[in-house]
C-alpha cells in the first residue's frame, strides 16, 4: 500500500539492466518525493532481468534504490537462477515493461518482450530502437489490440523530445522529411581525422573516450544511422521500411587526407540522416555529406545530435541536442513513464 493516500504505486519491469537503466533508477530514486509530491506516483520494481548477470524478483515491489543496492553489494549481480523471459514478464505483476536490452538486426528478441508484455497487461517503454525500426507498425497494432500503450521516446536523440514534439506539439500538423546528425561515433572520429589522426587512431580515442562500443563497426559502416532513419520513418512519416530499406555509406574507407580536403574548402563532413515523403514515393538514407557552413547540421560534433523536421503547416523545426550521454537516455525513460502515469 502506498504511504500516501493519492500517490499511485507504478510496477516496475526491467528487461536489460546496463549503464541506461542503472541511471534510470538512480533518477527515479533522487525523485522519490518529487514524484509523489508533484506526480502521483511511487516507482517500484518486481523484476529484472539481464543476459549474464543473473534476474531480480519480488513481487511485493521494492525501491530502484534498493535494486541498486542489491545489484552491487553482490558484485553487479542478481540472483544467478536464470528464469525464461516470457515467464519472468509474465509472473511480474508489473505495470510497465522498460526494455532496454542491445539492438540486433531484425529486432526479433526484443520484439518477442514487447509482444509478450502487452499479452500480460503490461505498457511498454523501450530505448531498444530496434522494434521501431523494424517492427513499428506491427508492435504498435499489437499494443493497440490489447489495449496498451507503447512509449519510445529514447531511440533517436538520447533524451532530446522528437516524438513528443512531433504527437504533443505540432497538432493537426504532419511531418514531410526530416535532415538530422544523429550518430556520435561518426562525428568524432571525423573531427580526428580532421586534425591528422588515422582512421585506427580516431577510432581508439573514440574508444578510450567512451563514445563507441568496444566494436565500432556498428556505428561505422552505418547500421545504427539507418536504424534511427527508419525508425523516424516509420514514426514521422508513416512509412513502413526497415534498416535495410536504407542506403546507408560506411566511413571507413576515409583517409585524414579525404576529410581534411573538405575542411579546406571550408565545409565539414558529417554522415546525415534523411528521408521524405511524397505523392510518388519516399527516400531514405544515412550518407555521407560534406556540409557547408550555413547548414543547420554543420555545427554538430561529438556527442551532439541535430534534428530538422520539415513540416507541412509549421515550416522547418530544428531541434539540437548537446553532449547528449547515458544520462540524457535515461532521463528519456523518466520522461516516458511520467507520459504514461503522471498526474495531469
Amino acid at each position: 500500500m502506498s504511504l500516501v493516500a493519492d500517490v499511485r504505486e507504478v510496477r516496475l519491469c526491467l528487461i536489460g539492466f546496463g549503464n541506461v537503466a542503472q541511471r534510470f533508477c538512480e533518477i527515479a530514486g533522487e525523485r522519490q518525493a518529487d514524484l509523489a509530491d508533484h506526480h502521483g506516483i511511487r516507482l517500484l520494481v518486481t523484476a529484472v532481468a539481464t543476459a549474464r548477470h543473473g534476474v531480480l524478483a519480488d513481487p511485493v515491489g521494492i525501491s530502484t534504490r534498493e535494486v541498486l543496492d542489491r545489484y552491487r553489494a553482490a558484485g553487479h549481480s542478481f540472483n544467478p537462477d536464470q528464469v525464461e523471459t516470457a515467464q519472468l514478464i509474465r509472473d511480474c505483476g508489473a505495470d510497465v515493461l522498460i526494455e532496454s536490452t542491445p539492438l540486433e538486426h531484425g529486432a526479433a528478441s526484443a520484439t518477442t518482450h514487447l509482444e509478450n508484455a502487452f499479452d500480460a497487461g503490461l505498457d511498454v517503454i523501450t530505448v531498444n530502437k530496434g522494434p521501431i525500426a523494424w517492427r513499428y507498425q506491427h508492435v504498435r497494432d499489437y499494443a493497440r489490440q490489447r489495449g496498451r500503450r507503447l512509449r519510445f521516446e529514447g531511440i533517436t536523440m538520447d533524451g532530446c523530445p522528437v516524438y513528443n514534439l512531433a504527437e504533443f506539439c505540432l497538432p493537426g500538423d504532419r511531418v514531410l522529411s526530416f535532415r538530422g546528425v544523429l550518430n556520435s561515433t561518426t562525428n568524432y572520429v571525423l573531427d580526428a581525422m580532421a586534425e591528422g589522426a588515422s582512421f585506427d587512431e580516431a577510432i581508439s580515442e573514440a574508444q578510450a573516450e567512451g563514445i563507441t562500443e568496444t566494436d565500432p563497426s556498428f556505428d561505422i559502416d552505418g547500421h545504427d544511422a539507418a536504424a534511427k532513419v527508419a525508425a523516424l520513418s516509420n514514426v514521422l512519416l508513416g512509412l513502413n521500411i526497415t534498416p535495410d530499406d536504407v542506403k546507408k555509406e560506411s566511413i571507413k574507407s576515409l583517409t585524414p587526407d579525404d576529410v581534411t580536403r573538405v575542411n579546406y574548402y571550408g565545409r565539414r563532413l558529417r554522415v546525415v540522416c534523411s528521408a521524405s515523403r511524397a505523392d510518388d514515393g519516399a527516400t531514405a538514407q544515412a550518407s555521407l555529406e560534406p556540409l557547408r557552413t550555413d547548414d543547420s547540421l554543420f555545427g554538430v560534433s561529438g556527442t551532439s545530435s541535430a534534428l530538422i523536421l520539415n513540416t507541412e503547416l509549421a515550416g522547418n523545426v530544428e531541434i539540437t541536442e548537446r553532449d547528449g550521454m547515458v544520462g540524457q537516455t535515461a532521463y528519456a525513460i523518466y520522461a516516458d513513464v511520467l507520459t504514461l502515469y503522471g498526474r495531469g
